[in-house]
């Protein structure tokens, strides 16, 4: 990956987390387990192949869903690891279900190795990796049923708040969700995130109304030297003569 680049803003390399890790909030997989009550099952054998902090797999278990497979490269276990010919390893492991937020620099390799090894696979992504052409003559679309963009741009890289909000940033994601027994075109559904997004806004406003009012005395004050210097001079003047 080119130096420069970041999850979403660019920043440089020495700037972000170890192996670009940024927890997923809450409320994003929760969004996910409500839109798939019918679809996903309480047997179902779930994988996460980079769980990081649990984030996701905690919301599963509060869910009742606990037969959970939890890895992580920052654990010693990595789901890209190649063989010596330089392929990832596909190994003989199969899973219902695969959720998972990857790192979006490697998108495409866990999506790819996922659709193999699980008959349904859910992703967190942005919404931009449709402006990528490879991705579609590749077939890495194939399968996919179902698009759910949330409608609010969430901050991966701010922490979430006790109450659950989260801060908004400046990248548009959501959830992809390939289904290996479906064809047809994907299907769309935006999912509201504004119950969850954290109201910074008034005080941001308010926080312009304080600098406006700062910088409003500022020039009263310089007015008022001003016009004070200039009566001085007239009268200094004055009496000169």
């Amino acid at each position: 990956m080119n130096k420069g680049k970041a999850y979403a803003n660019r920043k440089p390399i020495e700037q972000r987390p170890h192996e670009d890790f940024y927890p997923t909030p809450r409320c994003m997989i929760q969004e996910l387990v409500d839109f798939q009550l019918n679809e996903l099952r309480w047997e179902d054998n779930i994988l996460d192949p980079c769980c990081g902090k649990y984030a996701i797999g905690n919301v599963l278990r509060d869910n009742n869903f606990f037969r959970l497979t939890e890895r992580d490269l920052i654990y010693g276990n990595d789901f890209l690891k190649k063989d010596e010919t330089g392929n990832i390893i596909i190994g003989d492991e199969y899973f219902d279900a695969i959720i998972m937020n990857p790192p979006f620099k490697s998108f495409n390799a866990f999506v790819e190795k996922s659709k193999k090894i699980a008959d349904r696979v859910y992703c967190i992504g942005k919404m931009n990796f449709f402006g990528a052409h490879d991705r579609n003559v590749n077939g890495l679309w194939e399968h996919l049923e179902w698009v759910l963009p949330f409608d609010r741009q969430i901050a991966f890289d701010k922490p979430e708040h006790e109450d659950g909000k989260v801060e908004m940033g400046m990248m548009i994601t959501g959830w992809f969700i390939w289904n290996n027994a479906y064809e047809g075109y994907p299907k769309i559904k935006v999912l509201d995130m504004q119950k969850f997004a954290y109201h910074k806004e008034r005080k941001k406003k308010n926080d312009k109304n304080l600098q406006r009012e700062d910088c409003t005395n500022m020039i009263s004050k310089k007015q008022l030297e001003l016009e004070r210097n200039f009566i001085r001079a007239l009268f200094t003047h004055a009496n000169e003569n």
